[in-house]
């Protein structure tokens, strides 16, 4: 397979994912980076490390409203996307994606998205499940890009106690999950694992059928 990254501003995520993971396989998979604003320089040091090609499109320099700019980036992916030959594109970006990247890699595109889906799409997902106050867990979801804002089909989700999140107000609690979901998803997209099966994302083998109750007591 063959991987790229979609990224707004520091992206500490992907900084982190790169840190830890197996260096044969970013070398070997991770073939494009491609920002919307200046990367910051020690993701650069680990992208010129590990031989990663780096493309930028800045969002403050083009014109238009966000709509335009959507478009513009989408585009400005998709060219690079097939230039670089990628199979899957992994977003931890901040626009919503439009256009005929949309058609052309339908199912290709996943976005990570710190909230438990459906439940607060959009910005400030954590805080937006804070100031509700009727909620006991927050977490992350892994979902296909759509038209639509963090309204794709959902590959997998992690949780972790809202509680947890209250007393120390940390936002890598919740966001440091998606490290340990990219890691699984990037096997499970290498095994050929993840199918779509009557409208909905599967993953061959895993256990769909077991539950918890929360909280545990």
């Amino acid at each position: 397979m063959r991987y790229a990254f979609y990224i707004s501003g520091r992206s500490g995520r992907l900084f982190k994912f790169l840190k830890q993971a197996n260096m044969e396989f970013i070398k070997k998979e991770i073939k494009l980076v491609i920002s919307d604003a200046q990367i910051d320089e020690k993701l650069q040091v680990i992208l010129t490390k590990c031989g990663i090609s780096a493309e930028i499109i800045e969002d403050k320099k083009l014109e238009g409203d966000r709509k335009k700019k959507n478009r513009l980036i989408s585009d400005f992916m998709l060219k690079k996307l097939i230039v670089y030959e990628i199979d899957y594109c992994i977003s931890f970006g901040s626009h919503i994606l439009s256009g005929d990247l949309l058609k052309k890699y339908k199912n290709k595109l996943i976005n990570f998205h710190p909230a438990i889906l459906p439940m607060f799409p959009g910005i400030k997902s954590i805080d937006q499940a804070v100031d509700h106050g009727n909620v006991l867990l927050v977490g992350n979801t892994a979902h296909f890009i759509d038209s639509g804002m963090d309204t794709g089909m959902v590959i997998m989700q992690s949780v972790i106690p809202l509680k947890a999140f209250r007393n120390t107000r940390d936002y890598d609690i919740v966001l440091d999950l998606q490290i340990e979901m990219l890691n699984k998803l990037l096997k499970v997209l290498d095994e050929g694992r993840l199918q779509i099966i009557n409208g909905v994302p599967t993953i061959n083998g895993a256990d769909y059928m077991k539950s918890v109750i929360f909280p545990y007591f």
